[in-house]
């Protein structure tokens, strides 16, 4: 694979990963939300409690819905931005187990990559094309769904 190739594909597992995580979110919150409503009991919770829960939310979903689409659209126009934010989000995405440490190291290993340098400048040649092919086959799974959905 080439490195715009490699690049794609990052930016395709990061609109994914973000949609993983957002929409589960989402998903949290509407549960708060018809808890709140259906649960007699919900009544007792005091109102700042719910208002705090909400915020957290919201939050999280900053976080780790939209961030890392934000990165997959940086991918996609190969801004020079998405190199910094990209690598802090694949660290921090290496202790969401298995595909956050799937996509952190094939990120990271891009990234260290001759043909990352070329498309986003830096030091290049740290990784060499056979680990790299190495790091994307443990994104397989993940791949493999997206390319299900597009179907």
């Amino acid at each position: 694979m080439t490195a715009e190739e490699h690049n794609r594909t990052l930016s395709t597992l990061y609109f994914i990963y973000g949609a993983m995580h957002g929409l589960t979110l989402l998903a949290l919150l509407l549960l708060v939300f018809v808890v709140k409503f259906v649960t007699p009991s919900a009544d007792l919770l005091p109102i700042r409690w719910l208002a705090a829960g909400i915020i957290i939310f919201v939050i999280l979903f900053l976080f780790v819905g939209l961030f890392p689409a934000l990165i997959g659209f940086g991918f996609r126009r190969r801004a020079a931005w998405v190199r910094p934010l990209g690598i802090a989000l694949a660290l921090i995405s290496l202790v969401n187990i298995p595909i956050g440490t799937a996509l952190g190291i094939y990120t990271l290993r891009f990234f260290k990559s001759e043909g990352a340098a070329r498309l986003y400048g830096g030091k290049g040649a740290l990784t060499t094309e056979g680990e790299l092919h190495q790091a994307m086959r443990r994104n397989r799974l993940l791949m493999n769904w997206a390319n299900k959905t597009k179907q």
